[in-house]
C-alpha cells in the first residue's frame, strides 16, 4: 500500500492519501489549540490522535511521511514506518495550508481560515512569552539591575546630604565617613548642637572617636541652620537608610535566587558578580553558550573594540576583575587568574544550565589552578623588547596599502 501523509496543523491534524485526499482529520478545540499543538510537538498523542491512526492503520497503510519530529515519534510508537518530509517539502506545504485546512473542513472559508491562523499565531506569542518572563535567571537580571540602581542613588543623595549638612557642620564630613552612620547623626542629632556623648555611644562610635566629634562640632566654622532646613535634612536621612535597607532585602533575595538557579556559578563568583555576568549575557541559557575567552572579558566590550582598533593590548578580564582572587592578586598574575576563573565558570553555567545540582569539585580544580599560577609566578616575567612594541593589525595594514594606492592614482 502507498503510504499516507500525515500533516501538523496549526488548527489541527490531517491526514492525506498518495492523491492529497482527506482520510481522516481531527481539529483542534479553538480555546486549546495551542496546548494540542504543543503536545503534538513534544511527542505526547491525545487520544483522539491514536483513534486518527488505528483508522488509518485499518485501511492497509503501513508507512507514512510527516512535517513534524514529534508526530514521527508518535507514529513509530505505534508500529507505522514513518519519515519526515524534506524542507522544499515542507515550504511548499506553507503554500497551500489554507486550502488543505479548508479541504479538511477546518474552516468554511479562506477568511475564516486565516483568521483562524492568525488567531493561533497570537496565542502562540503570548504563551512564548509567558514562558520567558518566567525564567528565574531574567528574575536575577532584573534585581541585580535593581541593586547597581540603588546604588547610585544613595551614593548621589549621600552626596547631596553631606554637602548640605556640611554648610551647618563641614567637619563631620571628613570625621565620619560611613554613610549610614552619618545619616544616624543627620536624622537623630538635628543641629550639631544636639550631638552628645549618649547618642554617640548608642550608636557604638567609641569615646575616643566621640569626644572628638563633639568638641568639632562645639567650636565647628559651618553657619547656623533654620529649623525647616533640619527637618528635611532628616527626612532625606531617614530616606538614605530606607534604600539602604531596601539594598540589603535585595542582597539576599539575590543570594536566595543564584542558590536556586545558578549555585556552582554563584560558588565561583559569589551572587552578586555571578548575576552581575548572567545579566551581560543576557541569560543563564546564553552565558552557558559562551567559550571560557569570551567570558573573561564579558564587561570590557569598549576596551577590546579598542585594541581590535588600534592595535593595542586587549584588556585581560571585565567583571571578573572585581573578583577578589582577580584584583588583590599582582598585576602580572590577573590575566592568568581571570582565564581560570573564566574557565571554571563556563563550565558551572553549562551545568547550572542543562543539569543543575551543585559540583564541589569544580571550585577544588579552581583552587588547585589559583595555587600553582601562584607558586608559578611568584616574580613578574620580563617580555622581550620586541613583543613590547605596538603591533598593526593586518586590516590597518591593509587600509594604509589602499590609501597609497589611491593616492598614487590621484596623482596620475
Amino acid at each position: 500500500m502507498s503510504k499516507f501523509t500525515v500533516l501538523l496543523l496549526e488548527a489541527g491534524i490531517v491526514v492525506l492519501d498518495d492523491q492529497n485526499n482527506v482520510l481522516q482529520s481531527l481539529k483542534f478545540d479553538t480555546n486549546s489549540m495551542v496546548n494540542s499543538y504543543k503536545s503534538i510537538k513534544s511527542g505526547m498523542a491525545s487520544d483522539q490522535l491514536v483513534e486518527v491512526i488505528e483508522r488509518v492503520k485499518s485501511q492497509g497503510y503501513q508507512s507514512a511521511v510527516v512535517n513534524d519530529e514529534g508526530l514521527v515519534n508518535i507514529m513509530t510508537q505505534h508500529g507505522i514506518d514513518t519519515s519526515l518530509m524534506s524542507s522544499e517539502e515542507q515550504l511548499a506545504l506553507q503554500e497551500k495550508k489554507t486550502k488543505i485546512m479548508l479541504s479538511a473542513n477546518f474552516a468554511p472559508n479562506e477568511f475564516e481560515a486565516l483568521n483562524l491562523l492568525r488567531k493561533f499565531a497570537i496565542d502562540l506569542s503570548s504563551v512564548k512569552v509567558g514562558e520567558v518572563s518566567a525564567k528565574l535567571d531574567l528574575h536575577i537580571i532584573q534585581s541585580v539591575n535593581a541593586m547597581d540602581e540603588l546604588d547610585k542613588i544613595i551614593n548621589l543623595m549621600g552626596a547631596r546630604l553631606r554637602e548640605w549638612y556640611g554648610l551647618h557642620f563641614p567637619e563631620l564630613d571628613a570625621m565620619m565617613q560611613s554613610l549610614p552612620a552619618y545619616c544616624d547623626i543627620v536624622s537623630k542629632a538635628g543641629a550639631r548642637d544636639g550631638i552628645d556623648q549618649d547618642l554617640l555611644k548608642h550608636m557604638g562610635i567609641q569615646d575616643d572617636k566621640a569626644e572628638e566629634i563633639i568638641s568639632t562640632a562645639t567650636s565647628s566654622k559651618g553657619g547656623t541652620i533654620t529649623v525647616e532646613n533640619i527637618a528635611a535634612l532628616k527626612r532625606v536621612a531617614e530616606e538614605i537608610k530606607h534604600l539602604n535597607t531596601m539594598r540589603g532585602s535585595l542582597t539576599s533575595h539575590l543570594e536566595q535566587e543564584m542558590d536556586t538557579v545558578a549555585s556552582n556559578v554563584k560558588e565561583i563568583l559569589g551572587a552578586t558578580i555571578g548575576a552581575r555576568m548572567i545579566a551581560k549575557a543576557g541569560s543563564l541559557d546564553r552565558l552557558a553558550t559562551l567559550p571560557a575567552s569570551t567570558i573573561q572579558v564579558i564587561g570590557a566590550e569598549k576596551a577590546l573594540f579598542r585594541a581590535l582598533k588600534t592595535g593595542s593590548r586587549p584588556p585581560k578580564h571585565g567583571i571578573i576583575f572585581q573578583h577578589p582572587l582577580v584584583h588583590s592578586a599582582p598585576k602580572w598574575k590577573r590575566g592568568k587568574i581571570a582565564r581560570a576563573i573564566a574557565g571554571k565558570v563556563a563550565i558551572a553555567a553549562r551545568i547550572d544550565a542543562y543539569e543543575g545540582g551543585r559540583n564541589a569539585s569544580i571550585v577544588k580544580k579552581l583552587n588547585e589552578r589559583i595555587e600553582e599560577i601562584r607558586q608559578k609566578y611568584k616574580e613578574p616575567v620580563e617580555r622581550p623588547e620586541h613583543v613590547e612594541e605596538r603591533v598593526r593589525p593586518r586590516f590597518q595594514e591593509r587600509k594604509r596599502e589602499e590609501r597609497r594606492r589611491s593616492f598614487g592614482k590621484r596623482r596620475k
